[in-house]
């Protein structure tokens, strides 16, 4: 790259880190409770750490290849970490699947139903904002390639067709840039090598931040326990450490007299063992192991990252199995996720499936488009999908506390409607600071109404 591109390549970053669309993912926690509110992680924060994971995932596998070669040769790795869900709705992967189920049930009898997908939704919003019109024609066709997970999901948004040449291209660019450098590639994936980068570096953050809050759901000793019966005990802190160096106060302190003996095992469960800053230590120990995952991989000849140590690899998919047994999948985390699962799916029907009211929808754009289309005269049929493209692209842009904000108001909405009422002072329902005072403080109202 030019000294010109590489400038705006950086603005281009800059310009996407103080964006409003990417700073209202700081109100997408990644877990949830009633006790604690959310995580260390919210979405602004993992995309952070996903941008950077991506850039130090290609530079490692970059001098695997050789002197001379570096895989992110367009400069937007980062850039393609940062936005990769970009296209997230509240409660993220719950929202979407609520969202999605929703639109594509009420749709079912149009010729082609209308989806919800996060990943493409990424599209659509990079493209609404015009969060890549700072950089140069090409890396910004590369860096929508590389966006791309699943080629065949672009049915779902037909008006992102177009992806499929920008990624014939990027691939034959990745090829043509490492055959001048001495390695022969011929590309069968399907994706790019970026493409594949971002995809691991997001999961290998997810594989060690889940661990991590499973503190906020599960005691020390329960988390001590699951990792005595889950983790392999063969990956040795001296091979860990070999892979990603760290202090030698902390081999030290874990390893005792042969640390090649002690397993990463073993000092997981010891940090769990500390009586104070066991969760800063474990955290801190567990962000080791993610970058040893990160620098786990090179690339073959047919264009796939693949896994170098079996070891760590091992890990890596013991940490996933947890998070699916124990945590994600658990009857805990279920139980925990309902309510604000419930919030959105009252949102959603509301909106998608009853006679809503246009003034909840804050956004002067999309309601007026609303507006326009109701008064317009195209086809009942037309008009209808029409309507749910706008209620689908408004829904997928909604943070967890605008969804609690609507759901307060719908209820109270509902509540006129079924007693004939008029609620004067709502702002006092409105302002109660959760759902639980809210629907005690309406229960309240609503037995005087009966009594009355």
């Amino acid at each position: 790259m030019s000294p010109y591109e590489q400038m705006a390549v950086e603005a281009c970053y800059m310009h996407i880190i103080g964006h409003k669309i990417f700073v209202r993912m700081k109100d997408i926690p990644m877990y949830l409770s009633k006790k604690t509110r959310d995580s260390i992680r919210n979405r602004y924060s993992h995309s952070i750490e996903v941008a950077e994971s991506t850039a130090h995932l290609l530079k490692h596998v970059s001098r695997e290849l050789g002197e001379g070669i570096d895989l992110d040769f367009m400069g937007v790795a980062r850039i393609v970490g940062l936005v990769h869900d970009i296209g997230h709705t509240a409660f993220s992967h719950d929202g979407e699947r609520i969202l999605d189920a929703r639109l594509k049930k009420t749709s079912a009898d149009f010729p082609r139903p209308v989806r919800f997908n996060a990943n493409l939704n990424n599209f659509r919003r990079i493209e609404k904002y015009g969060l890549f019109g700072m950089l140069p024609e090409t890396a910004a066709r590369y860096a929508l390639a590389s966006l791309l997970k699943r080629k065949k999901e672009l049915k779902q948004y037909p008006e992102y067709r177009f992806i499929e040449s920008y990624l014939k291209q990027a691939v034959k660019e990745e090829e043509h840039y490492l055959r001048k450098r001495g390695f022969a590639l011929r590309n069968t994936t399907g994706r790019t090598i970026l493409s594949q980068a971002m995809d691991l570096a997001d999961e290998n953050r997810y594989r060690v931040t889940d661990i991590i809050d499973a503190l906020n759901i599960y005691s020390k000793e329960k988390l001590r326990q699951i990792l005595k019966k889950s983790l392999p005990d063969t990956l040795t802190l001296k091979e860990l450490n070999a892979c990603v160096p760290f202090q030698r106060e902390c081999m030290r302190l874990h390893g005792g007299e042969k640390p090649g003996t002690v397993t990463v095992k073993t000092v997981l469960i010891e940090l769990l063992e500390y009586e104070s800053h066991a969760k800063t230590e474990f955290q801190n120990f567990m962000n080791l192991i993610s970058m040893a995952f990160n620098r786990n991989f090179t690339l073959d000849k047919k264009g796939k990252l693949v896994p170098k140590n079996a070891r760590i690899e091992t890990l890596r998919s013991a940490f996933a199995d947890i998070a699916k047994h124990y945590i994600w999948g658990s009857k805990r985390v279920k139980k925990i996720k309902q309510p604000y699962n419930h919030y959105f799916e009252t949102v959603v029907t509301y909106f998608i499936e009853e006679t809503y009211a246009v003034s909840l929808i804050d956004s002067s754009s999309y309601r007026n488009m609303l507006i326009a289309l109701k008064h317009s005269s195209l086809p009942p049929a037309t008009r209808r999908y029409e309507e749910l493209l706008l209620l689908r692209n408004f829904l997928g842009g909604l943070t967890n506390p605008k969804i609690e904000e609507l759901y307060k108001q719908i209820k109270l909405l509902k509540l006129e409607k079924r007693y004939a009422v008029q609620v004067t002072k709502k702002e006092r329902f409105l302002k109660m600071p959760t759902i639980d005072s809210f629907e005690k403080k309406l229960q309240r109202f609503e037995s005087r109404i009966r009594c009355s």
